[in-house]
């Protein structure tokens, strides 16, 4: 027995990507790009020991 509920989903993902504006899917291909990169950054900031979360924490947010 076959789940037909991936393939009707994934279809209709494709539909609502082909529906969007040249501009939205540009955006949204930049904000894909930027969280692709961004996360393991954060995460290992946050995970990190206190200096070198510290340090971390400075290359992206410059200390006041």
């Amino acid at each position: 027995m076959e789940d037909h509920s991936k393939d009707t989903s994934a279809q209709e993902l494709r539909e609502r990507i082909a529906a969007m504006s040249r501009g939205k899917k540009i955006v949204l291909v930049v904000f894909i790009i930027w969280a692709v990169q961004a996360v393991p950054k954060w995460t290992a900031a946050i995970v990190a020991d206190g200096e070198t979360s510290a340090a971390i924490m400075t290359f992206f947010i410059d200390p006041r």
